[in-house]
């Protein structure tokens, strides 16, 4: 008892510095004596020690042993995790980004199969804008505008693209070819062809023509209108890769085409030279030739003379998730190999004017399948005159004429020499 006493007077005394001193292997300093003693805490010790008979009274005088350290509950050291520092990427120079973007994934259109239905509706090609030869070679030189697909300069004030499109297309000028489709009449435009690209793969759009041209395409999850003035040419930086479709109108003309991306693009203070030797260009976009494709509004398989597969979206229902160039004039929505039909590609729907025109249900197909060209009329054969056949039969007859009576006198002749030998040997008998 007296020895839990002890232990309790101890305890106690020391418990209200207890918080202060609680560290291991720190030793506690004694009430009563030491650089810690005050009279409040010796007085409070002194009166346990009585309280509890305690026999030794120089435990309020003495320090407290240290409290021994506890063992390591780890074997491994501790170390402090190094502060966080925040990563600051460099801004990469123009140029030196990587040489080519992911190509964009399209479906492969397959081969017809062997017992795949024929058809004898066949799309009629597109026609093309013509040019004089030095024109287009005076526009291949001309010196050239670089533009940022994405950021295009705007087109001059006067010139508005929806409008200009709408003025050409309702004066039916002599270069605008238009169909009948259900109760609306639709712009076949025709194909330009008027594209080239430079070492770096950029697309090159010339103007050989003598009016200038705006172009319309859909670059960076928008549409886009670049200026081509008559005899100009203009550089397009464009590093995404693809097919890209467009439609240009002018003050009399309608047309279509298409340009592909993934180039190199060249930093502004390029010195020229070829591209670094980790770039490549991406392959050209597969072109399928006589493609067959049905149009289920109409439940007919047309055929088509050139196909390209722009692109393929998830967003869309199924059967509507493929995007097609048709004859590099017409943009065009379905399915590539469709099962159900038999056909190569199912249209469910067509745009004749890529990025700028209405659409309609692929019906636009058909009806260049069944459109006929109107026939010219033979132009009549030009009235002759009378007399010449006649001196033309006349002369035929002079000559027959003469040869007879050639031919008659040497008979004549020759039947005189034979009488006049026969007379004469009569004579002689």
């Amino acid at each position: 008892m007296r020895a839990f006493g002890i232990a309790a007077a101890a305890a106690i005394a020391f418990a209200p510095f207890a918080v202060l001193v609680a560290a291991p292997g720190v030793t506690h300093a004694a009430p009563c004596a030491g650089a810690g003693s005050t009279p409040a805490r010796c007085s409070y010790c002194r009166f346990l020690v009585g309280a509890y008979h305690t026999p030794s009274t120089q435990v309020c005088d003495n320090d407290n042993p240290p409290r021994p350290v506890a063992p390591a509950t780890s074997t491994l050291p501790q170390v402090a995790p190094p502060p966080w520092v925040p990563t600051i990427e460099a801004p990469v120079p123009p140029g030196s980004r990587p040489a080519t973007q992911v190509p964009v994934q399209t479906p492969k259109i397959n081969p017809p199969s062997p017992g795949a239905p024929k058809t004898t509706l066949v799309v009629a090609p597109p026609k093309h804008v013509d040019a004089p030869p030095q024109a287009i070679a005076a526009a291949k030189a001309a010196p050239a505008a670089r533009v940022d697909p994405a950021n295009p300069p705007s087109p001059p004030s006067q010139v508005d693209f929806d409008h200009q499109l709408e003025a050409v297309m309702s004066g039916h000028g002599a270069s605008i070819d238009t169909v009948k489709v259900d109760n609306q009449t639709l712009t076949r435009p025709r194909v330009w062809e008027y594209v080239d690209y430079d070492e770096y793969h950029r697309p090159v759009l010339f103007n050989p023509l003598t009016q200038a041209l705006t172009f319309r395409y859909f670059y960076g999850d928008n549409y886009r209108d670049v200026y081509l003035p008559a005899g100009g040419r203009i550089i397009l930086d464009a590093a995404t890769a693809g097919l890209v479709p467009f439609t240009a109108v002018g003050d009399s003309v309608v047309v279509a085409g298409s340009f592909t991306g993934g180039a190199w693009i060249p930093p502004k203070d390029w010195n020229g030279g070829p591209p670094p030797p980790e770039y490549v260009a991406p392959a050209p976009p597969a072109v399928y030739q006589n493609v067959s494709a049905y149009v289920p509004t109409d439940n007919q398989i047309v055929e088509v003379g050139r196909v390209q597969v722009v692109g393929h979206s998830d967003d869309q229902t199924v059967g509507n998730q493929d995007m097609f160039l048709l004859d590099d004039s017409t943009v065009a929505w379905g399915q590539a190999n469709d099962a159900g039909s038999g056909a190569q590609i199912k249209v469910t729907k067509t745009q004749s004017l890529p990025g700028a025109g209405p659409t309609d249900n692929g019906n636009f197909l058909v009806a260049l399948a069944t459109h006929e060209e109107p026939v010219q009329p033979a132009p009549p054969a030009k009235a002759e005159s009378l007399w010449p056949a006649l001196l033309r039969f006349g002369s035929l007859a002079i000559g027959v004429g003469a040869v007879l009576w050639w031919v008659n006198r040497r008979r004549q002749s020759a039947e005189a020499i034979t009488e006049s030998a026969a007379e004469s040997r009569h004579l002689q008998n």
